[in-house]
C-alpha cells in the first residue's frame, strides 16, 4: 500500500519549516528577531500540523485511507509572496503548502464523510485558537509564554477564517456546498475569534 508514497512525515516537516519562515518572515527580514522563528514554529505546528492531521484521522475513522502530500511549488510560492511583500512593507501569508489526499472505494462517495473530514481541519484551528486566548485572558504570562502563545490564537485563528473561504479547493467550499447552515456557523465563529486577537 505504501508503494510509490512519498515519507508523509518528511513531507509534514518540511511543510511546517517553511510555513514557519513564512509567517514569521517580517520580523526575521526587518528586525532580525530570531525568537520570532521559535514563536511561529509553535503557532504553525499546532495550526498547520494538527488540521492536516485532523483531516487525515477523521477520513481514516470513515474507513479510507488518507495521508498528507506536500505541494512543493506551492511552498516556493508562498515564500516568495512573503519575501517580496515583506520588502514592500506589507507582509502577506498565502499559501498551498499541500493536503490531505483522500482515497476513497470506486463508485462510493459518502457525503456526510466528505463533510466531516472538510470540517475537522478550521474545527481544530477554531478549537485551539480558543483555548490559547482562553489561557491568554485568564494568565499572568509575559515574555516569550506570552507571545508564544499569541502566535499560537492568532495563526489559528488565520489557518481557520482562510480554509473557511468558499473558493474550491478549500475547505470552506466543501462544507458550503454540503451544509450551508455550518459553514455560516463557523465562519462567523472564525471571524469573531479572528477580529478579538487582532
Amino acid at each position: 500500500m505504501r508503494v510509490g508514497f512519498r515519507n508523509e512525515t518528511i513531507d509534514l516537516i518540511i511543510s511546517w519549516l517553511v510555513l514557519s519562515v513564512v509567517f514569521s518572515i517580517d520580523s526575521l527580514m526587518t528586525r532580525q528577531e530570531l525568537t520570532a522563528l521559535l514563536y511561529s514554529a509553535v503557532a504553525v505546528g499546532t495550526a498547520f500540523v494538527v488540521h492536516e492531521v485532523a483531516h487525515r484521522e477523521v477520513a481514516r475513522r470513515y474507513g479510507l485511507i488518507a495521508r498528507y502530500r506536500a505541494w512543493y511549488l506551492g511552498l516556493a510560492i508562498a515564500l516568495a509572496i512573503a519575501l517580496i511583500t515583506s520588502r514592500l512593507g506589507r507582509p502577506l501569508v498565502f499559501a498551498a503548502p499541500g493536503a490531505v489526499i483522500v482515497y476513497g472505494y470506486y463508485g462510493f462517495r459518502d457525503l456526510k464523510a466528505e463533510l466531516r473530514i472538510a470540517e475537522a481541519g478550521p474545527l481544530s484551528n477554531i478549537v485551539l485558537a480558543i483555548i490559547a486566548w482562553v489561557i491568554l485572558k485568564a494568565s499572568i504570562l509575559t515574555g516569550i509564554p506570552y507571545l508564544t502563545l499569541y502566535y499560537v490564537a492568532t495563526v489559528n485563528s488565520w489557518i481557520a477564517l482562510f480554509n473557511l473561504l468558499p473558493i474550491p479547493p478549500l475547505d470552506g467550499f466543501k462544507i458550503f456546498r454540503a451544509s450551508p447552515i455550518e459553514w455560516i456557523a463557523m465562519l462567523l465563529l472564525s471571524v469573531g475569534i479572528y477580529i478579538t486577537l487582532t
